[in-house]
């Protein structure tokens, strides 16, 4: 599958590490999120994608849903 950003053939799949978080003052309170996941490098032009799973996923919407309330 080529890179989605320059179309290089010199994608790798690397073992990523994520910790995620909201930047608002209310989101101080919280723990960030660990996600460790796989992440598609383009050793081209670096471009870089990842999915977060569901369960870090839905950790992330309590937040964002918290903060808006």
């Amino acid at each position: 599958m080529p890179c989605r950003a320059c179309r290089s053939d010199k994608v790798r799949q690397l073992r990523g590490e994520l910790t995620a978080s909201d930047s608002t003052l209310e989101a101080l309170k919280v723990p960030p999120i660990y996600v460790s996941e796989d992440v598609i490098v383009c050793l081209d032009c670096g471009f870089a994608e990842l999915v977060i799973p569901l369960a870090a996923l839905q950790v992330l919407q309590k937040g964002d849903a918290a903060a808006s309330s």
